[in-house]
């Protein structure tokens, strides 16, 4: 039986592993098609527009819930001890980048929903940290210089 002190030196080779494991998960197929559309044309502008996408029942509808429900399971690892939450920073930006275009809809989405926990926790583990909210902050910016390049078909 290991002791505490060879369970603990164990630790970050377990935790590292299992974001190589996350890693490989976010290479299928399906999910690389899925995080493509939500990485690139999905750009909701409004809890209705949010809330539209999600309840179509297209392909598109099915994507932008695997893709933010893959980032919550993983910010749930961290609420529950699998993941440290500074490994999860360092390895996961894109989960910032696309937390960021729903985050200012959220609130009024979970209610149209009737969700009141939806995405809770990748909403928690950026908020409670200094760095995840100034990171969310900046991918915020990113966006909106997209949405206006996007907007400006002579860029």
């Amino acid at each position: 039986m290991p002791t505490s002190e060879q369970k603990s030196s164990n630790e970050p080779i377990r935790q590292a592993e299992l974001i190589l494991k996350l890693y490989e998960l976010r290479r299928e197929t399906v999910m690389r098609e899925a995080r493509s559309y939500v990485g690139g044309r999905f750009m909701p502008q409004s809890a209705d527009e949010l809330f539209d996408i999600v309840t179509a029942g297209t392909r598109e509808s099915a994507f932008v819930l695997q893709v933010y429900g893959y980032w919550d399971m993983v910010a749930a690892f961290v609420s529950n001890g699998a993941l440290d939450a500074q490994l999860v920073y360092d390895t996961c930006q894109e989960m910032y980048f696309q937390y960021a275009k729903i985050q200012p809809y959220l609130v009024e989405f979970r209610q149209k929903m009737k969700l009141p926990e939806f995405l809770i926790n990748i909403e928690r583990l950026i908020d409670e940290s200094e760095a995840g909210r100034r990171r969310l902050d900046v991918m915020r910016k990113n966006l909106s210089v997209l949405v206006e390049h996007a907007a400006d078909p002579n860029q």
